[in-house]
């Protein structure tokens, strides 16, 4: 990794929202992959609601992309594209062709995507952030953001 840390705990689905409004999402700008790191039920979608908040699109749009692997959020300057590798089992079915075409055009938030993490290295210009996401309590929760790449 090629930077600190920033570590947060959370007790509340408001307080995850919060942290990804204010705290990471002025982070990143066009071109930057996240990749959520984290267990069934932490708290992905909670934390890209609140992310994409931050760039004026309702987060009422924002739900798990699990099925359709990508869903794509228009903002006022850029897209957000919410991306989950859940089901993908190899490198070869993933279209990373694709979805590095659109990296010009936004962010890009990968659910399960830590195991693709050489595959996403080779195709994007942006840089790479990792959210890890672990369940402390029933609601509490730890974040830990860190670049991964600095491009």
């Amino acid at each position: 990794m090629v930077s600190d840390k920033l570590r947060f705990i959370t007790k509340s689905v408001e307080e995850t929202y919060k942290i990804a409004k204010e705290k990471i999402a002025p982070l990143l700008k066009g071109g930057d992959i996240l990749i959520l790191d984290g267990d069934l039920g932490t708290g992905k979608t909670t934390f890209t609601r609140g992310f994409v908040e931050y760039f004026n699109i309702n987060p009422n749009y924002v739900s798990s992309p699990t099925f359709t692997l990508i869903n794509v959020y228009k903002g006022n300057e850029l897209f957000i594209y919410h991306v989950d590798f859940y089901r993908i089992l190899e490198g070869n079915d993933v279209f990373f062709d694709e979805l590095m075409e659109m990296q010009d055009k936004g962010i890009t938030l990968i659910e399960w995507g830590r195991k693709f993490i050489q595959e996403i290295k080779e195709y994007v210009e942006g840089n790479i952030y990792i959210l890890e996401i672990k369940r402390l309590g029933e609601t509490e929760r730890e974040f830990i953001f860190e670049k991964y790449t600095d491009n």
